[in-house]
């Protein structure tokens, strides 16, 4: 039987942490829902799962539908835009069953990217390999403001963008993306032929079909500060999110600014992969405003190990205060009082 091969490559950074990342999961599996009704797509399509964060992996290989489990996504640092492509086309080239003299091969993949940033790794090969690619179609989705519209252009023209990256942008995304995936099943039982068009994506003043006329979004640089944080009283995982504010403070000695950031979320984690750096800013604890609490036991701020990573704490009200911690990733007891300190990274 000829399969119909969809693969979804889904960036999986930290800027996605919260609803952007609970609104992938969930628009993957109300698509689920919606095509096992389909007789076209339960003949034919089978689906692929990669995603790119540290690193890119494929966490499910190319699976007939009626077999398909939705998967949990993994946070991780960066943005392996590249490293993603580069195993799109291994995948491909290894799941995919190409045609010959004498045997019909699978039909042409069709390919969803969801992505909300940058690329933080050499991704322009691999991005120029796609473009002259026409054995599969990709379709490129950038998820708010932040997305690099240009880059996306360099890996396919077939481009879409949400200004929003929420709930309701994504649950649209998915819902064109399931009734896409029902028609090129019909259309690959008929015609032979896998090919869906944006035409039938519902434009409005959040998404648009991106093309040569579209201007590159105005991309705040650095604009947020992600700490990874463990709980110290249950040891449990959570990122803590600081977005720009629009505010700055003079810097050292009155000279310069320096941006402020103020929290913009707490996020408990199951897991996290933390693996090499993904880059992104680091600043200075006192430019860091009103954190939100940890998830996990409300504690209001959070401290900085000798070991070199942070994890939450009572607020010191004094200057002069000291509290003694044990830190839960090295387990360390030792004493903390107020001071700044640099802090952030990651990336995406």
């Amino acid at each position: 039987m000829r399969k119909l091969p969809i693969y979804f490559v889904l960036d999986t950074s930290e800027s996605m942490v919260g609803e952007p990342i609970n609104a992938v999961e969930q628009g993957l599996a109300a698509m689920l829902a919606v095509l096992r009704k389909d007789p076209y797509a339960l003949e034919s399509a089978y689906l692929s799962v990669i995603t790119f964060g540290t690193t890119a992996k494929q966490i499910v290989p190319l699976t007939e539908l009626s077999q398909f489990q939705t998967p949990k996504l993994i946070l991780g640092s960066g943005t392996s835009l590249g490293a993603a492509l580069d195993l799109l086309d291994k995948r491909i080239a290894a799941e995919v069953t190409k045609s010959t003299a004498q045997v019909k091969g699978d039909y042409k993949p069709l390919v969803f990217l969801m992505t909300d940033g940058e690329p933080t790794d050499r991704w322009e090969t691999a991005a120029n390999r796609f473009m002259k690619n026409r054995s599969l179609q990709l379709v490129a989705i950038g998820c708010g403001p932040d997305t690099n519209l240009n880059t996306l252009r360099r890996i396919t023209e077939f481009v879409v963008t949400g200004t929003e990256a929420n709930q309701e942008t994504l649950s649209t995304f998915f819902k064109w993306i399931s009734a896409s995936v029902a028609t090129a099943s019909q259309s690959v039982d008929q015609t032979g032929e896998s090919k869906i068009s944006l035409e039938k994506i519902p434009q409005n003043d959040n998404i648009k079909i991106v093309d040569e006329t579209t201007p590159q979004q105005q991309i705040e640089p650095n604009r947020f500060v992600f700490l990874h944080n463990k709980c110290v009283k249950t040891k449990k995982f959570y990122i803590q999110k600081f977005m720009k504010s629009g505010q700055q403070a003079a810097g050292f000695l009155g000279l310069g600014k320096k941006d402020l950031y103020q929290g913009a979320g707490a996020f408990p984690l199951d897991d996290f992969e933390q693996l090499g750096s993904g880059g992104g800013v680091s600043v200075s604890s006192d430019l860091l405003d009103v954190p939100n609490p940890c998830p996990y036991c409300s504690n209001e701020t959070w401290a900085l190990c000798s070991c070199g990573k942070t994890h939450c704490a009572p607020k010191i009200k004094n200057a002069n205060d000291i509290i003694t911690l044990t830190c839960p990733w090295c387990n360390q007891t030792a004493t903390y009082g107020l001071s700044s300190f640099s802090v952030g990274g990651g990336g995406g």
